[in-house]
């Protein structure tokens, strides 16, 4: 009898254990990027002392600053840059005199001319267009930005999840429609969740794909997912004399893709230049010693192509991402997405507009949350 008394008490620990360990938040965001931490604060305001983010690892300010550092512009539009300031005036977007040039034959070149460019993946023709400034931190309002840090490290958990599940709320004050598994005997549900990552993410970990809305399904289903690795230098001498986009074949044989370089203007009071590069990467390219030789010859071709790179003290900022470019997005179900309790608000956010194959990366996340009412 006592034996079975241990056991009866055991399981009994069990139970409160995982109801201790079982959180259950209204909204819940869920994301590791600045779009995550966008949507958040939005919805925090709206819903003050009802919403959490959700992260693998802590983000905070200077995460987010690193991530815009490693990102090249998709403002590149007059129709993105009229949409966002009629949502937010404060942003500023304004046309620059950049150009966008390729390299070709020891020569740089403008993009319509004579001279034909080396074949450019479906990712890389974007960036053919000349971008558009903007201040992203005007993305923020009031004081948030400055206060960032303060307010995530009040709301934020940093957990990896292990699956999620969709559910049928049983409670009509915590109406629970998702469970995400966060842990043994942990885990967190939420009744509307509010998903800024690739939506291959979220289908990939929901167990009973069957009770998924059919729009939603529909919707992450049919998401495509490029990777990239995007690196920031930070030079301290002139690199190039001008301020543009320049697209770099990544190999003279072989149709490898471009390398994307977006640099800044050279600043004689610090004697610096800064510039981005990009380089999608296949999925045979995954490894990290794979990575690593993609990231050497980014740099060999740099340096051939602009020979004081090698001259000068580099200070480099290194950025993977497993979802740099999201495709197949379909707008045409935003009115019905709508009304499911997983709203998407990253890259792949579908949105309602005239215009909207011109919202890609960033321009189209951004135009998301502000537009959305949350």
């Amino acid at each position: 009898m006592s034996g079975f008394g241990i056991r009866a008490l055991r399981k009994v620990s069990e139970e409160n254990k995982k109801i201790e360990n079982s959180v259950f938040v209204k909204h819940l965001v869920v994301g590791e990027n600045s779009y995550a931490i966008l949507s958040f604060l939005k919805l925090n305001k709206k819903y003050p002392g009802q919403v959490k983010l959700i992260s693998k690892n802590p983000f905070f300010k200077e995460d987010l600053i690193a991530e815009w550092n490693c990102t090249l512009s998709s403002f590149r539009s007059q129709e993105v840059a009229k949409a966002l300031t009629a949502l937010n005036p404060r942003l500023e977007i304004f046309k620059t005199t950049n150009e966008v040039l390729f390299y070709k034959d020891t020569k740089f070149h403008k993009f319509g001319g004579r001279a034909k460019p080396h074949q450019l993946k479906e990712n890389e023709i974007f960036f053919k267009t000349p971008n558009y400034n903007i201040n992203l931190e005007a993305f923020f309002e009031g004081e948030d930005f400055d206060n960032m840090d303060e307010i995530l490290k009040e709301h934020q958990f940093n957990k990896i999840i292990a699956n999620i599940e969709v559910t049928d709320p049983s409670d009509l004050v915590d109406q629970q429609n998702f469970k995400l598994e966060t842990g043994k005997s942990e885990s967190l549900s939420c009744e509307k969740l509010y998903w800024c990552e690739s939506p291959k993410k979220l289908l990939n970990l929901i167990q009973n794909k069957t009770h998924l809305n059919d729009s939603v399904y529909a919707f992450a289903a049919g998401i495509n997912v490029d990777q990239a690795i995007a690196v920031h230098f930070k030079c301290n001498k002139q690199i190039f004399e001008k301020s543009s986009t320049v697209l770099l074949p990544q190999s003279m044989t072989h149709e490898w893709g471009s390398f994307i370089l977006e640099f800044e203007a050279y600043n004689p009071e610090t004697e610096t230049q800064n510039f981005k590069a990009l380089m999608f990467v296949s999925e045979d390219d995954l490894q990290e010693e794979d990575l690593a030789k993609k990231i050497k010859l980014m740099k060999r071709v740099i340096e051939r192509v602009f020979p004081d790179f090698s001259k000068a003290e580099i200070d480099q900022t290194i950025r993977f991402s497993d979802e740099y470019y999201l495709s197949g997005i379909n707008d045409g179900l935003y009115y019905e997405l709508k009304k499911a309790n997983v709203q998407f608000l990253g890259q792949s956010s579908p949105i309602d507009s005239e215009k909207s194959e011109s919202f890609q990366y960033m321009a189209r996340a951004m135009y998301a949350i502000m537009k959305n009412d949350l």
